[in-house]
């Protein structure tokens, strides 16, 4: 009874997965065979301890059809099979049983589907060098979402209405996320559901960016994808962006006119994410993208009235020429003369320093062409310069706060309690 019990596990878990189900047999099918329960409850006892089905319970699962984490240990399986009924337990066959059964080989070209035909939980997931999004990155027929954690892909709706374009590459990527190892290096890290999902093509080209080691799923995209709470989005970038909000709101109730634009919302620029490999291109990419968001932000009709917007200078043949002032030298100047700083110097290593700094860097590879360079020191200097404008923003945001108009104005306890998450 025993094996053909194994047996009728295994057929009906293959003969699912064929169909890119992967669904468990409910245990209450059985009882049409073994009409005797508790001879039952102790066949499947015998067969869970010696490691050929495991058992899935829905007192523990949202859904029991799905194997979506990894199995309990033996022990309490045992213990649950005692009580737990029979239309509320889901078996699966173990990984070698289904080996026995079936050529695994002919799942070879689509590994990540090969990996859920051998019960894999559907919620494993995989981590990947960052090189394998820019395939991707770099091709305008997909359409990348990303956030600070986590993003979707899929090819456009024009290529995917395209006669012409492969079928093997209109794929869709519900979700992937952020993960690292213990030094803090950044990985894409996929859940298996998402990925057997992908054509075999694809499959064998994220396979080939498979990256080995402890690297684990960021916190915030596990609380979201797995435990589906909610979660709080505190990455030094939105904490860049939270700062602009609050100028934006503080400047507009104490003189009548915000300093900076409305900071940006929806998906984080590309430019902008932990999802990029440390390239010099890449990092020429962040720079450009951070100084858009800070220097094309500031509304130069802000200073009018305040401060001289233009510049006059004598030309040799006497001539006045006027010419207007950047951006950061108009909001340096009128910091310097609105607010009372108690040591000029910080002032401007501080506040100014770090915005001219991502401007000149900006500007370096739009005057030349320069050779692209693999780093991870290009990791370190992003955070160093994402930390330094964070801070020069939240300085100015303090300033502000401590003006009388400015009562009332919230200010969020994570911005100064230490809570930025690092990326």
């Amino acid at each position: 009874m025993r094996d053909a019990l194994v047996q009728f596990i295994a057929d009906s878990f293959i003969a699912s997965a064929e169909r890119d189900g992967f669904n468990g047999v409910p245990a209450s099918l059985l009882l049409k065979a073994v009409q005797d329960e508790q001879a039952l409850r102790d066949a499947l006892a015998e067969m869970v301890e010696g490691g050929q089905i495991t058992a899935v319970f829905s007192s523990q699962a949202d859904n029991m059809h799905i194997k979506r984490f990894p199995d309990r240990p033996i022990a309490e399986q045992l213990e649950m099979l005692k009580t737990e009924p029979f239309a509320g337990t889901c078996l699966y066959p173990t990984a070698p049983v289904v080996e026995s059964r079936t050529d695994v080989s002919q799942w070879q070209n689509r590994p990540f589907t090969q990996d859920l035909l051998l019960v894999a939980p559907q919620l494993g997931y995989r981590a990947f060098e960052l090189g394998v999004l820019e395939r991707y990155v770099s091709d305008p027929r997909y359409v990348i979402h990303f956030a600070d954690y986590m993003g979707r892909m899929s090819i456009g709706d024009e290529a995917h209405a395209d006669k012409h374009h492969p079928d093997r590459d209109k794929i869709y990527l519900k979700s992937f996320g952020l993960g690292f190892d213990p030094d803090r290096r950044p990985f894409v890290v996929a859940f298996l559901r998402y990925l057997s999902t992908l054509t075999p093509e694809h499959q064998q080209y994220w396979n080939s960016y498979a990256a080995d080691g402890d690297i684990r799923m960021s916190e915030p995209y596990f609380r979201s994808s797995v435990e589906g709470n909610f979660w709080s989005n505190r990455s030094l970038r939105q904490a860049i962006v939270e700062e602009m909000r609050l100028i934006h709101e503080l400047s507009t109730a104490i003189w009548g006119r915000s300093l900076f634009r409305k900071p940006p919302k929806g998906d984080v620029p590309i430019g902008l994410t932990s999802f990029l490999r440390p390239t010099r291109e890449n990092f020429d990419r962040f720079v450009m993208a951070l100084d858009k968001m800070l220097s094309d932000s500031i509304d130069g009709g802000f200073f009018q009235g305040k401060i001289a917007v233009e510049l006059e200078t004598t030309r040799p043949d006497g001539k006045i020429e006027v010419s207007r002032k950047g951006t950061l030298t108009l909001l340096e100047e009128w910091l310097r003369t609105e607010v009372s700083w108690s040591d000029p110097e910080a002032f401007r290593e501080v506040v100014i320093k770090p915005l001219r700094d991502v401007r000149q860097l900006r500007q370096k590879p739009a005057h030349g062409f320069t050779k692209d360079l693999y780093s991870a020191e290009f990791f370190k200097m992003r955070r160093e310069l994402l930390w330094a404008v964070f801070n020069s923003l939240s300085n100015i945001r303090a300033a502000f706060s401590r003006h009388p108009d400015a009562i009332g104005i919230h200010i969020p306890a994570w911005l100064d309690g230490g809570e930025i998450d690092i990326l």
